[in-house]
């Protein structure tokens, strides 16, 4: 089964190989220097709103490039876990590359967007304008490619469990590492929410504005996990569905053959009689309380944990009262 990421920040990582580490600091000495020559070809005293604000697009840009491997690396780890459940790889949906054409498409949407978010900047003008929209629009654009490849691999993943694999209602744990996929992309969007607080003003963070939107991220980030797991739970209750209809007809023949052989000889052992009837029960309530969802306490409780995170750069800002910076 091949797990190859054939997304641009896939087929970028690929190229350069062990160069893509060194790539990233080039990438982020590069953003640091421009946004130095702005500053000083536009002129210092002439930023009302300070310089920290203007590093927010370029620290994300960096960020996402920073995350993409390690997201590659967990992914990569879920695909292999559908091995277990599909012997000799049989029945398995051939994996569909990334439509570069659609990926492209979604990055350029991104940039529209970026250009126009960077417009609303305060304050700015000049260069310092032109670094804002350059710096916003390529953020942007990464990370509608980031999303268009993540809804990607949910629907590689859907055509892989439509697949003839061999899944029943007890191997949910043999699926938890698509579990810690979905935990990964929560976190890595809970992280990016931390590391905008860190540029938001002390004013735009005490306005009710601020409070809901940066709620409503949070929240976001715990719907993706779940969302991300949800083809695999219904995968896993249609297993439950169809092992329930099968235990419960051969209970119903278990309870027939007792009620028979109790009205036959009545006054006999009926031991082995009652054993495929209790069998059978014991079976079923297996079945029914096995778990649809695949994971577990642990990586529920770390995900809750990690919305702690934004929460404390936000009470930390606030508490300080620090306009641009920290």
């Amino acid at each position: 089964m091949p797990s190859e990421d054939s997304s641009l920040l896939g087929r970028l990582e690929g190229a350069l190989g062990p160069r893509y580490t060194g790539f990233i600091v080039v990438v982020a000495v590069a953003l640091i220097l421009l946004l130095a020559l702005a500053v000083e070809a536009q002129g210092a005293n002439a930023l009302r709103a300070g310089i920290w604000p203007l590093g927010l697009s370029a620290t994300i840009t960096v960020y996402i490039l920073l995350v993409h491997p390690f997201m590659r690396r967990r992914w990569q780890r879920a695909i292999q876990s559908l091995l277990a459940l599909t012997p000799h790889g049989a029945g398995v949906a051939p994996h569909k590359p990334i439509s570069q054409r659609a990926e492209w498409g979604a990055m350029l949407v991104g940039a529209v967007v970026g250009l126009v978010v960077a417009r609303d900047t305060p304050d700015v003008d000049g260069w310092v304008r032109l670094y804002a929209e350059a710096t916003s629009a390529l953020m942007f654009a990464l990370l509608a490619g980031a999303i268009y490849a993540s809804l990607s691999r949910a629907r590689h993943l859907a055509a892989h469990l439509r697949g003839a694999l061999e899944l029943n209602v007890f191997d949910g744990h043999l699926l938890t590492p698509f579990a810690q996929w979905g935990q990964s992309l929560s976190l890595v969007f809970v992280g990016g929410i931390s590391v905008s607080l860190l540029f938001q003003s002390y004013d735009s963070l005490r306005s009710v504005e601020g409070m809901v939107v940066y709620g409503t991220l949070v929240i976001v980030a715990l719907t993706l996990f779940f969302l991300s797991m949800w083809s695999i739970h219904v995968a896993l209750v249609h297993a439950q569905q169809a092992e329930l209809v099968r235990i419960r007809r051969d209970l119903a023949v278990a309870r027939a053959a007792l009620r028979r052989d109790r009205a036959q000889d009545a006054a006999g052992p009926v031991e082995d009689a009652y054993l495929p009837a209790v069998v059978c029960g014991m079976y079923e309530k297996q079945v029914l309380e096995a778990s649809t969802w695949p994971f577990n306490p642990t990586i529920v409780g770390r995900l809750f944990a990690s919305t702690i995170a934004p929460l404390g750069v936000y009470v930390l800002k606030l508490a300080f009262g620090v306009g641009g910076g920290l």
